[in-house]
């Protein structure tokens, strides 16, 4: 059996609209008579009224990956960027205890936002952060990311000299790579492939844990490089703001605007 434990957090009572148009519109009950469903149920945690918690028990992975492919999931991921609300993966157990994320809801579910709200991210979902980053894989595990985190006035201000795209986020990671400690041949390195794979760790721990972000290309190098006075071998990337969307960011309208397989994927 797996059990997934999901917390959907958002403001004035947007969370609990957002259980009540899923339980009222019918969508709960088709999800609870899908095959290999154990249990779809909410439950309201006493000291937090912004937040509901969704227990969602499957009899296997295959039951699982069935009901990710349904119609349901499309349903889901409307409603919740409806009622605007964050998403953390709390547990997610098979029968052998061993913990795992619920990928395939993080990935459909993250979003670029470019409308931060004051919240600090705490030091723990930091740190779980740049952890994802450390494992990410590299070419021949060289390891050649470089990541500045960019966190007190005096850096985020630097950073703003670069960028109006930092958007207000509390705190802003530099992802770079040093070319010195990259694979490479005569006609290619891999430091920005590289820098690029930690990157999109990062990115997807950060939705995992509810922490909202964006990827950022748009800044000016050569201001990035004087004001952290970059090693001459140290080449900056992206930007990767993190924090909590503002309360009235309106989300991106697009989105859910995908291309379906068949347009960009050839079977030979």
């Amino acid at each position: 059996m797996l059990v997934i434990n999901i917390y959907y957090t958002g403001q004035n009572g947007s969370a609990k609209k957002f259980a009540e148009e899923m339980t009222e519109s019918g969508t709960v009950d088709l999800i609870r008579k899908e095959e290999g469903n154990l249990g779809y149920n909410y439950f309201y945690p006493k000291d937090d009224p912004e937040t509901i918690l969704l227990v969602d028990k499957w009899k296997d992975r295959t039951a699982l990956d069935r009901h990710h492919k349904s119609p349901m999931m499309e349903t889901i991921a409307k409603l919740r960027q409806k009622y605007n609300l964050h998403m953390r993966v709390e547990q997610f157990f098979e029968s052998d205890g061993k913990s795992i994320g619920n990928f395939e809801e993080v990935i459909r579910t993250r979003t670029a936002v470019r409308k931060f709200s004051d919240k600090v991210i705490s030091d723990e979902n930091l740190r779980k952060i740049l952890e994802a980053g450390r494992v990410a894989p590299t070419a021949k595990n060289m390891q050649p990311q470089v990541i500045y985190v960019l966190k007190s006035k005096e850096a985020l201000e630097k950073i703003d000299k670069a960028t109006p795209c930092r958007y207000h986020a509390p705190i802003c990671l530099l992802v770079c790579a040093d070319k010195d400690k990259t694979w490479k041949n005569e006609e290619y390195s891999t430091y920005e492939m590289d820098a690029s794979i930690v990157a999109t760790h990062m990115m997807l721990e950060a939705t995992n844990l509810g922490v909202d972000n964006i990827w950022i290309k748009h800044f000016d190098e050569n201001i990035v490089r004087k004001e952290f006075d970059l090693p001459a071998s140290v080449f900056p990337v992206c930007l990767l703001p993190l924090g909590y969307r503002a309360t009235d960011y309106a989300g991106n309208p697009l989105h859910a605007v995908r291309k379906d397989l068949s347009e960009y994927v050839h079977i030979v």
